[in-house]
């Protein structure tokens, strides 16, 4: 299978850490550096602060937790996949990540959105 993730870099020519905006689900994104990242020492110590940012920011919205999940099978590329558990959600961890594609889930809204443009503003990074 071909890394999505350098394809699209390679493609749209994205030089910086880009999020893609995965599913409806409000706040959840993966984020990925632009270069071909195999190995954990291919990636940059800032793609994980810019990733602890955006979790502080789903946190100050409400988010009881933000789970990071690295899993890199299917896609061999190293990207985080963070998962937002908002307040009024029972399901917990990996139980709620596995129903990440059932609905209805929590939507995006406005204000998140445009914390996710500021976010992506302010560590430049590239949403698509």
């Amino acid at each position: 299978m071909q890394n999505p993730f350098i394809q699209t870099a390679r493609l749209t020519k994205i030089t910086k850490p880009f999020a893609a905006i995965n599913g409806k689900r409000a706040g959840y994104i993966q984020l990925a550096e632009s270069k071909e990242a195999l190995h954990y020492e291919d990636l940059s110590d800032s793609l994980f602060l810019i990733a602890k940012q955006w979790c502080t920011k789903l946190e100050k919205l409400g988010a009881k937790r933000v789970y990071w999940i690295i899993i890199s099978e299917q896609v061999k590329q190293i990207h985080i996949h963070l998962y937002p558990r908002w307040s009024d959600e029972e399901i917990k961890g990996i139980d709620l990540f596995a129903l990440r594609e059932s609905d209805p889930q929590p939507a995006w809204n406005e204000d998140l959105n445009l914390l996710l443009s500021e976010w992506a503003e302010k560590n430049l990074v590239e949403i698509i």
